[in-house]
């Protein structure tokens, strides 16, 4: 392989399929969660190559482009503080730890909505925190956090949560989404 800074299209797809393996032989080893009922699209999301077990694992529904969109994340982390970092993130990068600090105590500060969500048939307690045209969602099921980022159009409390058993789909469904934005569809 001639490095250019670009790959060939074959490169990376070949690159992109190593990817694909290394999500498939990691599922399982933290449970992995979707939406009980979806008729849109569906994606792989934010999924943890790093540990053994992964530390996280998502999968989106929607699209942020075309209407409404929510990531469900499976975390060994703790979900409030995991939300704090990505809103902070969502406002704008922190400058300094100083201002990292800062701005995480406010918004761990801040008070959330309950809801309740079922996951898998078991009523959960959901914290929600909403923004302008965003929300995220912080709870607990089975001893893992769980994470929604989802945009307007979709309620956390409408939500139901199962237990994903094929993550097949959800790798078909980002490999079509990659395809479309490389116009190779």
């Amino acid at each position: 392989m001639k490095v250019t800074g670009w790959l060939s299209p074959d490169e990376f797809w070949d690159e992109y399929g190593r990817m694909e393996e290394l999500v498939r032989g990691s599922f399982g080893g933290l449970p992995c969660y979707g939406l009980g009922e979806w008729t849109g699209p569906i994606a792989i999301g934010e999924w943890d190559l790093g540990s053994s077990p992964p530390t996280a694992v998502g999968v989106v529904f929607g699209s942020r482009d075309t209407g409404p969109m929510v990531q469900v994340t499976t975390t060994s982390q703790d979900p409030r503080l995991t939300i704090a970092h990505r809103r902070l993130m969502a406002d704008r990068p922190p400058v300094s730890g100083e201002d990292l600090s800062r701005r995480l105590q406010v918004i761990t500060a801040e008070r959330s909505e309950e809801v309740s969500i079922p996951v898998d048939g078991a009523e959960e307690s959901f914290a929600v925190w909403r923004d302008a045209g965003r929300w995220w969602a912080a709870g607990q099921h089975d001893g893992n956090g769980l994470v929604l980022e989802g945009t307007t159009g979709l309620d956390a409390s409408a939500l139901s949560l199962h237990r994903v058993s094929d993550i097949e789909p959800y790798l078909q469904g980002r490999r079509a989404q990659l395809r479309a934005v490389r116009g190779e569809l």
